[in-house]
């Protein structure tokens, strides 16, 4: 990295320039040992060598179906003697685990990774199975997993650092199993690798190892729903002129006869099997599909040519076989699975699929709801009568396309015909879990069934209102409002809980038997007592009939009664709003509780909730004995969702302060506040994505109003949007001022010098910016713009990152601010840096402004859509 930094001062402020002319962050890095018979990285960098002795326990097949995973002894370990730059890195470390039966967890550290040369705090990375949970450990600043783990079963372990926000998180089979937030980064400057052993420790740690298979780090955040895949897509195969399984494990056992590719399949390819004698295709190694009681989904697109014979068939080597997803003896679609005591299925009522058309079909199997058809995203029948699964405990074979053993496989009790299938097969996706409402109707191509947005939202604008439906709230002992609210512009209600006062909705909302996700805003000014009341609904206090969402010891805590889940990270009364979410899955039987848009607890095998009447009740909640326990502060934009939001609509809905696609008339705010938007002399044109905002008038310009985060010090945030510009030289893109003129306390945040490069400003003590490059005239280029008091300001262009301040602060108005995209207005004498405050020539598009600051990974997302 090359740099130039200098200082330039006028009459009332100094400017500190960053000029970048070479600024990878740190090149990407991905390691992954296969441990199959070797210690070698398949990217050949990162190759192990056995220390201590040569014997270490091999165990084949791996989770995989294939090659093997490794045990090390406990005076033996793998050493890596290859340096690794973990400086200002974000990372993820991910793999598989299996606990023999023999081993104790209790006091035992089953060692995955280390990099450690000195066991002091924040200086020694290990990551590891500590007492049955899965741990990252920093040394003295270490997180550990909820869940405890059991022995002789494969795991999916994953273990997330994320350098900007100095977030821990740590995953089990693909969940979020805990998170929390380092006390300090990650400081390791050790020049080898461990897996098997952290040697620093000593003695003073007892390692007993299980069985560790496809070990991979990569230097970057793997998402939430990257890992849920690693974890439990189990094989894909999409079949375009291939039959390569394209999924994380990438199967290698597959054999096929008389089958061909079709060229009209429902994406690309498709696999055609049009014989009348034994035509298939065969893929085994599926490991949890032989495990009794765990669940699994098939999902795939069939083209029948006739409504007739076994589509998949699940078997393994010692007899045990059943056919899944066929057609019953009257050409109906049925699903089956085998039971305690015998086979249960479910067909299809009266429906008969058409013949020669494309069609979804999903079936999902958990110990809740049994077994579930899904037709083209549509739930159409199941069975729950039965919920067991009794598989065959070994290893097992998936067969598309006919039933191979008919007059062996679940003979006498299948109600799926044994037979030759007729058709073509699309996008086979084979998942050990149970798909979700959300993941069905993606697959399925039919996103809007499960994706609806609030059915009710309190906004708290000077009232109680729902402005979405009916369920009108009244204040009790006169609660008042105050302003701004975190929207900036409107109101947020005010709560003193010496004085008893909330808000009941007498309308009745029935949460029994449901998924729902409740979200709001809240600004604690007092947390003197244990108890403070959220939202609520009591219908009598009995286990799952009374609902409170509130702060218990100042953590979050969502309750039933007798049936509850407590937060992890307590909040506080330093002049902060809090973003904050409770959501219940009904379908996975799953509460969970978010903090500014984080997991913060997760529990299963919670409810159902069985209230069906009661008030609602927003700022309190009517414990066991009755007693009132009422909020004490603002509480701001509470929102409803009778559906289990997704971990990234909770994400967005706590940082995506503004998002403007500029795609339709009348312009607004499409982010979860709906801000307020002021427009002139702007019109809409061809963009990069749809539309876009076009400027070419000096009056132009698309005003934003009000930032409530923004134009807090030191908070963390990021500007992103795609620019084009129509001619050189200078020009305002992002504006920050307090006044609607562009005034008051003011600085230009995005821009262009006189020379054309483009720069991105800060402001500390004094103007802080980088230079970035002069941008072409009439091509799209995407901005990104990102600060968090650990990382400093960062700038990317098009994606990849281009310079930065280094750390520094942030010091803000300490008040809502306003954006002005396009124009200064008369806040041209504002600090601009080496900005040229003129009116922008050019169009805009997808604008967003974030309250944390995002990660390379997802800057590069947004440039690359």
């Amino acid at each position: 990295i090359t740099s130039t930094t200098t200082s330039s001062t006028t009459s009332s402020t100094t400017t500190t320039t960053t000029t970048t002319t070479l600024a990878p962050i740190n090149p990407l890095t991905i390691i992954q040992w296969l441990f199959d018979g070797d210690f070698n990285d398949v990217y050949g960098t990162y190759n192990g060598n056995l220390v201590n002795n040569s014997n270490v326990t091999w165990m084949s097949p791996g989770y995989a179906g294939y090659g093997s995973s490794v045990c090390f002894l406990s005076a033996n370990y793998m050493l890596v003697n290859h340096y690794l730059n973990f400086t200002s890195i974000s990372f993820t470390i991910s793999g598989w685990i299996w606990i023999p039966a023999s081993l104790s967890l209790s006091g035992n550290f089953i060692v995955f990774f280390g990099h450690c040369a000195v066991p002091s705090q924040d200086m020694c990375l290990h990551i590891v199975i500590n007492g049955g949970r899965v741990f990252l450990g920093f040394f003295s600043d270490d997180l550990t997993g909820g869940t405890s783990l059991t022995s002789s079963q494969w795991y999916h372990v994953a273990y997330v650092y994320d350098q900007s926000s100095l977030r821990q998180t740590v995953y089990l089979n693909g969940i979020d199993d805990g998170s929390r937030v380092a006390g300090g980064s990650y400081k390791g400057t050790a020049s080898t690798l461990t897996v098997g052993a952290i040697p620093s420790f000593g003695t003073g740690v007892t390692t007993n190892n299980g069985f560790i298979d496809k070990l991979t780090f990569v230097s970057r955040v793997k998402t939430s729903a990257e890992l849920l895949d690693e974890a439990t897509l189990v094989a894909y195969y999409p079949f375009d002129n291939s039959y390569t399984d394209l999924g994380p494990n990438q199967f290698i056992n597959s054999t096929t006869v008389s089958t061909m590719f079709d060229s009209s399949g429902r994406f690309n390819q498709a696999l055609l099997i049009n014989s009348t004698n034994s035509s298939y295709f065969q893929t085994t190694s599926f490991y949890y599909l032989g495990q009794t009681k765990y669940p699994y989904s098939f999902s795939l697109w069939i083209y029948p040519f006739v409504n007739n014979g076994t589509i998949l068939q699940v078997s393994s080597s010692n007899g045990w076989c059943v056919p899944m997803i066929g057609f019953d003896i009257s050409g109906r679609l049925t699903i089956q699975t085998m039971g305690s005591n015998g086979i249960y299925a479910a067909s299809l009522t009266s429906e008969i699929l058409p013949l020669n058309q494309w069609t979804n079909v999903i079936m999902t199997y958990s110990t809740i709801n049994g077994i579930q058809l899904f037709i083209n995203g549509t739930f159409m029948v199941g069975n729950n009568t039965a919920t067991s699964y009794s598989a065959s405990g070994q290893i097992t074979t998936i067969t598309i396309g006919t039933c191979l053993s008919p007059s062996t496989c679940a003979v006498n009790t299948t109600i799926i015909i044994p037979s030759q299938f007729r058709g073509k097969i699309d996008e086979l996706k084979i998942f050990s879990r149970e798909l979700s409402l959300s993941d069905i109707g993606q697959l399925a191509q039919v996103t809007s069934l499960y994706t609806f947005g609030p059915s009710n939202l309190w906004q708290f604008d000077n009232n109680a209102l729902d402005s979405i439906s009916n369920l009108n709230g009244v204040g009790v002992n006169s609660p008042s409002y105050v302003a701004p609210g975190i929207t900036g512009s409107g109101y947020a209600l005010n709560l003193n809980k010496t004085n008893n006062q909330y808000v009941t909705v007498a309308a009745n909302q029935i949460f029994a038997n449901a998924s729902f996700t409740v979200e709001m805003w809240i600004y604690p000014t007092s947390l003197s007592d244990i108890f403070y009341g959220l939202f609520s609904q009591h219908e009598a206090s009995a286990t799952d009939r009374l609902l409170h969402l509130i702060l218990r010891y100042q953590l979050l805590y969502m309750g039933f009664y007798s049936d509850d889940l407590q937060g992890a990270t307590a909040v506080s009364t330093t002049n902060t709003w809090y973003h904050v979410a409770f959501v219940y899955d009904y379908r996975s039987r799953t509460q969970i509780v978010y903090l500014n848009g984080y997991q913060d607890g997760l529990r299963t095998q919670a409810g159902p909730f069985l209230g069906i009447s009661g008030a609602i009740t927003i700022g309190t909640f009517f414990d066991s004995a009755n007693i009132i326990q009422p909020f004490n502060g603002y509480i701001d934009q509470v929102s409803l969702t009778m559906r289990a939001k997704s971990a990234s609509e909770i994400l967005d809905d706590a940082t995506l302060t503004t998002w403007h696609s500029f795609d339709i008339i009348p312009l607004q705010d499409s982010g979860p506040l709906g801000l307020i938007v002021t427009t002139n002399d702007v019109t809409l044109i061809a963009g990069r994505v749809n539309q876009a905002l076009n400027f070419n008038s000096t009056s132009s310009y698309y005003q934003i109003q009000s930032f409530v985060l923004l134009g807090t010090s030191n908070h963390a945030y990021s500007i992103a949007l795609w620019v084009k510009r129509t001619s050189t030289g200078g020009g305002t893109l992002v504006h920050l001022s307090t006044q609607t003129n562009g005034q008051g306390w003011c600085v230009t945040l995005l821009g262009f010098r006189s020379t054309g490069e483009i720069v991105a400003t800060n402001w500390a003590s004094s103007g802080q910016e980088v230079v970035g490059p002069v941008l072409p005239i009439n091509v799209w280029t995407h901005v990104a713009s990102t600060y968090s008091t650990i990382n400093g300001m960062r700038f990317y262009i098009n994606g990849i990152y281009n310079g930065t301040t280094g750390v520094m602060s942030y010091i803000a108005a300490q008040q809502a601010v306003i954006l002005t995209l396009g124009n200064p207005i008369a806040g041209g004498s504002c600090n601009s840096s080496s900005i040229v405050t003129s009116v922008y020539s050019g169009s805009l598009d997808e604008f967003r402004v974030y309250s944390r600051e995002l990660s390379a990974t997802e800057v590069y997302a947004l440039a690359n859509p």
